[in-house]
């Protein structure tokens, strides 16, 4: 797990993860300078958590987890799901069982934590992954109840992920 002593180097992982429309939006410099101070004051909440893996002390993929309290319930004192995003490991490296084992980790991060859930929104190339770890579908965990009971999605416009 990271300790924040590694946040340039996430920073670089994230700027590789992106397109050449998202990068061309700021240099590598100042997008590097706003993340380490994200990264700093995430770990700083303690709601954050980065999965990483290392060849040779060199990063090579990460994989993130977000705790997001509920709204309280009666006779619950706290409750809580996670949200996992951010999975990215560099292009030589992918297949290699590093996802799965950043996924791993952060699945026992999560139940040390008492986490009710914990939930992500995978491309297409990774559903394979989640669901080999027991991520199941919304659709999948309901299907004993009315079929009036999926889930729906109401995009934002301008909303950039």
């Amino acid at each position: 797990m990271s300790n924040g002593s590694d946040a340039r180097e996430l920073a670089a992982l994230r700027w590789q993860s992106r397109t050449d429309e998202e990068r061309n939006q700021e240099s590598f410099d100042l997008f590097v300078a706003r993340f380490c101070q994200w990264y700093a004051d995430a770990l700083a909440s303690e709601c954050w958590f980065a999965a990483v893996a290392a060849v040779e002390e060199t990063l090579v993929g990460c994989m993130y987890l977000r705790c997001v309290d509920t709204v309280p319930v009666p006779g619950v004192t706290w409750r809580a799901w996670g949200y996992v995003t951010h999975a990215f490991v560099i292009e030589g490296r992918r297949n290699s069982g590093i996802g799965q084992q950043l996924l791993a980790l952060l699945i026992k991060r999560g139940q040390i934590l008492g986490l009710k859930e914990l939930q992500v929104w995978p491309s297409r190339s990774a559903v394979s992954l989640y669901v080999r770890a027991g991520f199941q579908s919304p659709e999948a965990q309901r299907s004993a109840m009315a079929p009036d009971e999926a889930s729906y999605v109401l995009p934002l416009a301008g909303s950039q992920l």
